[in-house]
């Protein structure tokens, strides 16, 4: 909709004050060339949009998640000449203040517009940013690098964001492990788990990482620990499981889970949108469940209150179109009332395994629903089933620990004699009945008895 300058172009509508690119003004503490970086971090001599990467890289320490005016801006201008706006102008000039208009207009039509003025003077309050060497080589340290929506491994996904796409992605661990994102789910819940809660998750992220799925979630204590650890365990190639942070991917938070964060940098990534050394915040927090929304197919909440953090997860998720499920808890218990809430209002599907979950990504009949509801068939399977109602009622009335004649048994059932006499010889070629001088018996009963491995019956 405007036009986008080169990195080299002047700010926009820079009729104000205007500092050389080479100056110490607040913000421009390096020359042009200096804005490629040194290494994959911000960008190198060698990548195609090394310039833009460093930029984008700068406005991330400067625009917040969420920074409605510095996105709309963004959008228009692009990295290069948005950054050398901000540095360059004390004040927005009429020029940009009528692209800023226009761009609202276009962008954000039914939003309130929040005051360029201030915005600008928030955003320039936090200049300078670290030179793009300093990045580099802290980046370079930890095995951190970044990924910038111009880049062909960006998950296409986070572009159904609009206008609240991230600005960068910061990336610790295997790069590759993003192309796992395309078969990926979120596991998000309470931090303060149950041991139901608990059991839920890890039963579901394991089936999900067996079937090849990427679990998704926010690295934090309770439900998120306890999904990132199952898929660890269950996943048999990298990228098993993906963390989405809420601080800078140099520092694990909480402190508790570092080992687990390393555990997965080591065989997955870690990903944060906020710069190395930033500190959580609670609106980090909030922000940062976009993207764990519209990086996966599907969201599942396996156990949170009814103000859990993981409900605005849900809510991101169906705003975006994708598919969101809960699993139901203890009515009693207020762990589960926000899992309980979003299925009343039917904003979630009532799940309760990986199988059920898949079905809502998936095509019906998939491997992992057919193996689940053939295992839950086979555990709940009685030896009665599929007796016909004739059969059914002579296996009813057939005592368990003593023996019946065939005339106390048409008494019982109701049956004829013929019907009785046919029917037993039937239920003792299926093995639920046995003879004897003394009468009849049953083998085995369907209230709580089932045949054991030995042959035995037993509760």
């Amino acid at each position: 909709m405007t036009e986008h300058h080169p990195a080299g172009s002047e700010s926009y509508g820079s009729s104000t004050e205007h500092h050389p690119a080479g100056s110490d003004r607040r913000g421009n503490m390096t020359d042009p060339g200096a804005t490629a970086g040194d290494t994959a971090a911000v960008g190198t001599p060698g990548d195609p949009y090394h310039a833009v990467r460093a930029c984008r890289v700068r406005l991330s320490r400067i625009l917040e998640p969420g920074d409605t005016a510095g996105l709309i801006l963004l959008t228009a201008l692009g990295p290069e000449l948005l950054w050398r706006s901000i540095v360059e102008l004390q004040a927005p000039s009429p020029a940009l203040c009528s692209v800023y208009r226009k761009a609202t207009e276009e962008l954000a039509p039914d939003s309130s517009v929040p005051n360029l003025l201030k915005r600008f003077a928030a955003w320039r309050s936090r200049l300078p940013v670290p030179e793009p060497r300093v990045d580099a080589r802290h980046a370079e340290q930890i095995g951190a690098w970044t990924l910038i929506p111009e880049d062909p491994e960006w998950p296409a996904q986070l572009d159904d964001l609009g206008l609240q796409r991230p600005v960068v992605l910061w990336g610790r661990g295997h790069r590759d492990a993003l192309s796992r994102l395309d078969r990926s789910v979120a596991v998000v819940g309470a931090r303060n788990a149950s041991g139901y809660g608990a059991a839920v998750t890890r039963q579901m992220a394991h089936e999900l990482a067996a079937a090849h799925w990427c679990v998704v979630s926010g690295g934090a204590y309770g439900i998120d620990a306890v999904a990132h650890t199952a898929a660890l365990e269950a996943g048999t190639e990298d990228g098993a499981t993906i963390a989405v942070l809420a601080c800078g991917v140099d520092r694990f938070y909480p402190a508790g889970n570092a080992d687990l964060l390393h555990h997965i940098t080591q065989r997955s990534v870690v990903l944060s949108e906020v710069p190395l050394g930033c500190a959580p915040a609670r609106y980090r927090f909030l922000q940062r469940n976009r993207i764990i929304a519209a990086l996966t197919r599907a969201t599942v909440v396996t156990e949170a209150a009814w103000r859990s953090g993981s409900l605005n997860t849900a809510r991101h998720a169906a705003g975006l179109s994708r598919e969101v499920a809960a699993v139901p808890g203890d009515v009693l218990v207020g762990g589960s009332a926000g899992c309980h809430r979003l299925i009343r209002d039917d904003h979630a599907v009532l799940v309760s395994n990986a199988a059920e979950l898949l079905e809502l990504v998936e095509p019906l009949g998939n491997a992992v629903a057919q193996d689940a509801h053939r295992a839950a068939s086979t555990r709940d399977e009685r030896p009665e089933d599929g007796l016909d109602p004739t059969l059914l009622r002579l296996f009813d009335a057939l005592p368990l620990r003593t023996d019946a004649d065939p005339s106390h048994l048409c008494a019982v059932s109701g049956l004829s004699p013929g019907e009785v006499l046919t029917g037993l010889v039937r239920l003792r070629d299926a093995g639920l009945a046995a003879d004897s001088l003394l009468g009849w018996r049953r083998v085995s009963s369907p209230h709580g008895r089932s045949k054991r491995p030995d042959g035995r019956t037993g509760t």
